[in-house]
């Protein structure tokens, strides 16, 4: 975490109340509506269990999908990682994401990284452009997304500028150039690897995360098929709003961590659901198949781990190019 003493310690209190207000709104909701809750739980009975279990399955892939990411950001800057080595690490972080700080996930992934022998500038950049880009291409898929599926007035005009803005925002030339004035002038060695930051690794990083977060959509329109609530919904607009909202407003979401409580009102909102608290405890549902998820792939990946030895301090063979 950046920002002064006080900063920090405010924010960390802000979260805390945070939880505390949402923790103690969630039950009045449920009970105030619990008609309407006992019709959805009811609906559980009669899901499509198949299409919940390909969710489940499914999601075990945006893991290495993930660890791709790091393996083209890190080759770029002119290492070369085991791709082995970045799923096992990005699998072992996953429950790093459940404490209530927006970059435990990817400290924890540095953190094991560098026990590889993958120095920590490189690391960090890696980690800081994963947030900058996935945010950037979260906010323009979704937006086209929504807007070809009539989910924004102006059809596809407005999302294509708004699209385009976000991702040259991020790219080599804007955010890359910002970040590289930045370290020159205060003199920080450790953002040296951001000259290694070029547009044809950008594109490729962009095609990377694109492909995770198509694939997500998918898990997430898959969850939301297993009930008759979510039949209404075109799967374009549902794909959308989540990659929108899971993506986009998640990342800015400072005081609620991992987006928790602004996902599940802010979606159905997009989707204009008729019943946004029944269809909200529907996409909190969709978060416990993924704590699912995480908690077996750790396990696995620490078992995985256990075999292998540490071997940090390891001289790293620097690539001949810097293109992935």
């Amino acid at each position: 975490m950046t920002g002064r003493p006080w900063q920090r310690r405010l924010l960390r209190w802000l979260r805390i109340a945070y939880l505390a207000v949402l923790a103690a709104a969630v039950p009045v909701l449920v009970v105030a509506r619990r008609e309407e809750v006992a019709d959805l739980l009811g609906d559980l009975a009669g899901a499509r269990h198949v299409l919940m279990a390909a969710s489940f399955a499914i999601g075990f892939v945006l893991i290495p999908l993930s660890a791709y990411f790091w393996l083209v950001s890190l080759r770029m800057l002119g290492r070369r990682p085991l791709f082995f080595d970045l799923t096992v690490t990005a699998a072992r972080s996953l429950p790093a994401r459940y404490v209530p700080l927006m970059v435990t996930f990817a400290i924890s992934r540095v953190a094991l990284m560098q026990r590889r022998g993958i120095p920590g500038p490189p690391l960090a950049l890696t980690a800081a452009l994963e947030m900058a880009v996935s945010l950037a291409v979260s906010v323009a898929y979704g937006l086209l997304l929504l807007g070809w599926a009539g989910g924004l007035p102006g059809g596809l005009a407005i999302p294509i500028v708004a699209a385009v803005g976000v991702i040259v925002a991020a790219s080599p030339s804007v955010a890359g150039r910002t970040v590289a004035v930045v370290a020159r002038r205060r003199g920080l060695d450790s953002l040296a690897p951001v000259s290694g930051f070029t547009w044809p690794g950008y594109l490729h990083m962009i095609m990377a995360s694109a492909c995770y977060w198509t694939l997500a959509a998918a898990v997430f329109c898959l969850y939301m098929r297993s009930f008759e609530a979510a039949d209404g919904f075109g799967t374009a607009r549902l794909a959308g709003a989540f990659v929108l909202t899971w993506g986009g407003l998640r990342f800015l979401s400072v005081i609620a961590p991992h987006g928790i409580g602004v996902v599940e009102v802010t979606l159905p909102s997009l989707l204009g659901a008729a019943d946004p608290l029944a269809l909200g405890i529907l996409i909190f549902g969709f978060r416990v198949v993924l704590l699912l998820r995480d908690l077996l792939g750790a396990a696995v990946s620490e078992f995985l781990a256990a075999r292998r030895m540490p071997v940090e301090g390891r001289p790293v063979k620097r690539s001949e190019g810097t293109e992935p």
